[in-house]
């Protein structure tokens, strides 16, 4: 990492980080992955739950759905797909902003369209 310096942030899913970390395996950007590269890249393979144009498609729905929800919500959201309101109470107990009853049954209705 010594050298190289940071262009942009942003928020991804497991998903497009398994799709991103398999690019550069195969394009050769480096000569050999390094460690966290791999043991990234195993978890991603194993606990992905979309595909990663999906992950991409939820996010923007669930940002959309409602402006307090930010990128990074949406992608910890898209990554764990809680099942009732009692998971996305734990989601968001330590931020800002708790969704109603409502609101939560309005994302989970999101989340269900693309449960397997």
């Amino acid at each position: 990492m010594i050298g190289r310096k940071k262009i942009e942030e942003r928020y991804i899913t497991v998903a497009e980080t398994k799709e991103l970390l398999h690019r550069r395996k195969e394009d050769g950007e480096e000569e050999e992955m390094f460690y966290e590269a791999r043991i990234s890249l195993e978890y991603s393979e194993r606990f992905a739950k979309l595909s990663p144009e999906q992950a991409r498609e939820l996010k923007e729905k669930l940002m959309g759905l409602f402006e307090w929800l930010d990128e990074r919500l949406a992608a910890k959201l898209v990554d764990l797909m809680p099942g009732d309101y009692f998971d996305i109470r734990v989601i968001f107990a330590k931020e800002d902003y708790m969704p109603t009853q409502e609101e939560a049954e309005r994302i989970i209705q999101l989340l269900d369209e693309y449960r397997a």
